[in-house]
């Protein structure tokens, strides 16, 4: 039984299961937010996690304080994880991931203080820079601040929890490239524009549009930081800068609206499902 480790019940969860089992291998929806969650997982032959860095928006707090003993407790017992254990880490710790791209080669926004709001010092920081939690997705308590003064405003809001701070790249091409990996290799690319508030989001308007002749500078970027962050499914979000495509955010959990399938093109979905069921399959030979 190949395990789906799940936190949020969205469509790409249910699909992801939907589209494995129509792959002719055998799945299981595991709610990482159940008290028999580690239990359920580990009865598994195979896993693959579908826990966002955003769970803890969502009150999922469970799921992500499961996630480390479940990566322990399967990589021990030999059932393999699709992506493998360390991916996870890069996807909950933005200033971890962020700095093993820079060490890699890859370009990447200056990393200028992490920490919680008390602890981030507003006059040490350059500007303008983005203020965002160093675990977590969505734009969700993110902000583009752009002097001292705003970022203490923001950060007398904001919850008391780890904030990464960072360089602010300016998308002077008017939108960011998000790249999709399957297999650890570039399965999609898009345009995804900028919102009036300078960040990109689908909650925000942002709008998808394909983008046919993506500089092959980027693509190569993209898959040299799944290489480098083990994320063989997932997606990486660029900005074409000066200095070259700069990775801005990396996520080893990829979502895709409904409406976006059909928008692009490509059922993504389905493509991580038979790259999963081929894993499976080479497992499982019939």
């Amino acid at each position: 039984m190949i395990g789906v480790l799940y936190e949020s019940d969205e469509w790409s969860d249910r699909k992801l299961a939907a589209e494995i089992e129509a792959c002719d291998a055998p799945v299981r929806l595991v709610n990482m937010e159940g008290e028999a969650a580690e239990e359920e997982a580990l009865a598994c032959e195979m896993l693959v996690s579908r826990v966002f860095a955003s769970a803890q928006f969502r009150g999922h707090e469970a799921s992500l304080e499961r996630m480390p003993r479940v990566i322990r407790a399967a990589e021990e017992r030999g059932i393999p994880l699709v992506n493998p254990g360390r991916a996870h880490f890069f996807e909950v710790d933005k200033r971890l991931a962020t700095e093993t791209l820079a060490a890699a080669g890859l370009v990447t926004p200056a990393v200028y203080a992490c920490g919680t709001p008390a602890e981030l010092d507003p006059e040490s920081l350059s500007y303008p820079c983005v203020v965002k939690p160093n675990c977590g997705g969505r734009t969700t308590c993110t902000a583009i601040v752009r002097s001292a003064a705003e970022a203490r405003a923001f950060l007398a809001e904001a919850p008391a929890i780890v904030f990464i701070a960072q360089e602010y790249v300016e998308p002077a091409r008017g939108f960011l490239t998000r790249v999709e990996v399957v297999d650890g290799a570039c399965a999609l690319v898009v345009k995804r524009s900028v919102a009036d508030n300078g960040l990109s989001a689908y909650r925000f308007g942002s709008t998808y549009a394909a983008y046919p002749d993506v500089p092959r500078a980027v693509t190569d970027a993209a898959e040299r930081a799944s290489a480098a962050l083990s994320i063989e499914l997932g997606s990486f979000d660029v900005i074409e800068s000066d200095r070259g495509p700069c990775i801005i955010d990396a996520n080893s959990v990829s979502n895709v609206s409904e409406d976006c399938t059909e928008l692009l093109g490509m059922d993504l979905m389905r493509a991580h499902a038979e790259a999963v069921a081929r894993r499976w399959h080479r497992l499982h030979p019939a």
